[in-house]
């Protein structure tokens, strides 16, 4: 009689189990995802927001520009600095896990999205953060890309979230200053921006939708990385 057959452990040999779904990976995406729509519909209805809610704006997007604008139109210095802190960590510490949970892959795919080949610019942060990565998180803690080069090169979390978070505090501190220094001429900037808010609402929208629509003819072929 022939036990082969009887044998369920014998199927696995011929059959395997497909992977399991990187959950850890559609999350983070999704999260990288739902920031980037934020962040494009603050750059549409920024002439509106700013002066209705600055708090709003920059817990959509933390741009400098957002930062600036929001000071003179009258934001509490404490939301200012809360709010900033955790809408730049949260971005960094996604582009971060991307990369060193995923390495070249994660930094290849969000390359990818930047435009397919690999811009000068890209080539030269990637020599900066073999050269110093600290210093460079630290000067540029807004910038998604060098958060996932120095994830992609396992760069200490400690020392990473030590150098993000000195440097978006660096960067809150010089706005602020900045914004106060010119203070009369970003005020006269906002009461234009409020006498044309909707027009200019319309224009940055189309401006949006033209930038999003060529990003994603160039991106028809891109696929995320697979675990």
């Amino acid at each position: 009689m022939d036990n082969a057959s009887s044998d369920p452990t014998d199927e696995s040999d011929d059959q395997q189990a497909p992977p399991p779904k990187d959950y850890r990976l559609r999350r983070l995406l999704r999260a990288f995802g739902t920031l980037v729509v934020l962040a494009n519909v603050s750059s549409c209805t920024a002439p509106t927001l700013v002066e209705r809610s600055p708090e709003l704006l920059i817990a959509m997007s933390s741009r400098i520009r957002h930062l600036l604008f929001a000071i003179p139109a009258g934001i509490n210095p404490v939301a200012y600095g809360a709010i900033g802190l955790v809408r730049i960590s949260l971005a960094g510490a996604i582009c971060f896990m991307l990369g060193y949970w995923y390495g070249e892959r994660g930094s290849a795919w969000f390359e990818a999205q930047m435009g397919g080949e690999t811009p000068t610019l890209i080539r030269w942060l990637q020599k900066g953060v073999e050269k110093s990565a600290p210093l460079l998180v630290f000067l540029m803690p807004g910038s998604n890309i060098v958060c996932v080069l120095v994830g992609s090169r396992k760069m200490n979390p400690r020392l990473f979230a030590g150098s993000l978070v000195a440097g978006i505090a660096f960067r809150l501190g010089w706005v602020w200053i900045a914004a106060k220094q010119f203070d009369a001429e970003l005020k006269d900037a906002l009461e234009w921006i409020a006498r044309y808010q909707w027009r200019l609402v319309a224009v940055f929208a189309a401006i949006t939708v033209v930038q999003s629509s060529l990003r994603s003819s160039r991106q028809a072929k891109k696929r995320p990385p697979t675990a």
